[in-house]
């Protein structure tokens, strides 16, 4: 479970830099929603970690 929230939390930033600094929109096919996958990817990679943890 650990692996698959680093994974999420990696996708999350990656996202999030991709889409700021090389203009490059991983998830364009959600349209305006696409703005929040970062967020989204990142929050849930965490709960899995924490999840794991417990």
């Amino acid at each position: 479970m650990q692996i698959l929230g680093y994974i999420l939390i990696i996708i999350g930033v990656a996202d999030f830099l991709l889409g700021n600094f090389a203009q490059i929109n991983l998830t364009y096919f959600l349209g305006p929603l696409s703005t929040f996958t970062p967020y989204v990817f990142g929050g849930i990679g965490l709960l899995i970690l924490n999840v794991g943890n417990k």
